[in-house]
């Protein structure tokens, strides 16, 4: 991710940490709990092509986010006087993040449910097509779902889902075919996540904003399924 301004408005603060570190992963967990945690962090996708070498695709991603603990970020915003234990009016200084006092987690994950387009271009395959090569490419966009959880002062308070904002995203990968029907990807998916009111809390009026840039790098397993038996409906891969 890079490091975004998060904002923070109630009717007691309006403050923003700039340039916050996040991570995908709470810190001391190994690379197994991308698949055991509660909120796993993974894609699916369909796709039908509507002409030679395209498709449009419908996507669900799911991504985690984590604020880096002890990391030096800005602190610029007001306070109103008893709203916070350690500021009261106007503040602009940089501070050691603690996560006990200000932190925002999306571990229950941001849902990502996107519309796209997307090019294949076969490379080359095997004489009975028993393997074949091709690259690919496309643009998606949708919306963002999220239900955050939050500390401020020390507090902590579980938000709710709402739609938060929307994702835009292009992805290039390689895939290879086997026997037609089963295939393996190798992607690199980049783009934007800008949510632009997160709600805080159940009742009452505490939200966050952020807007991230992210590369994801994936790995996908899938199937074809042939509409016709022949390929002569002009939108199937030229096999």
């Amino acid at each position: 991710y890079t490091r975004p301004d998060v904002s923070f408005e109630s009717n007691n603060y309006k403050f923003t940490l700039e340039n916050v570190g996040l991570s995908d992963n709470e810190e001391g967990k190994s690379m197994g709990k991308y698949f055991s945690d509660s909120s796993p962090q993974f894609s699916a996708k369909i796709g039908y092509f509507i002409a030679n070498k395209w498709a449009i695709t419908l996507s669900y991603d799911r991504y985690n986010t984590f604020f880096k603990d002890q990391q030096e970020v800005g602190l610029k915003g007001t306070f109103a006087p008893g709203s916070n234990s350690l500021y009261s009016g106007s503040v602009n200084e940089t501070i050691l993040l603690d996560r006990n006092q200000y932190n925002l987690t999306q571990k229950q994950g941001i849902d990502y449910i996107s519309i796209g387009i997307q090019r294949n271009d076969m490379l080359g395959r095997t004489k009975k097509s028993e393997f074949a090569l091709s690259t690919l490419y496309g643009i998606k966009g949708g919306i963002l779902l999220s239900n955050p959880e939050s500390t401020y002062d020390s507090s902590t308070s579980q938000g709710s889902t709402s739609v938060s904002g929307f994702g835009l995203t292009m992805n290039v990968g390689i895939q290879m075919d086997f026997y037609q029907y089963i295939y393996l990807q190798l992607g690199l998916n980049g783009g934007l996540l800008s949510q632009a009111k997160l709600k805080l809390a159940t009742t009452g009026n505490y939200t966050a904003k952020q807007v991230v840039g992210y590369l994801s790098p994936t790995i996908s397993l899938g199937f074809n399924i042939f509409a016709n038996p022949k390929n002569n409906c002009g939108t199937c891969p030229q096999w």
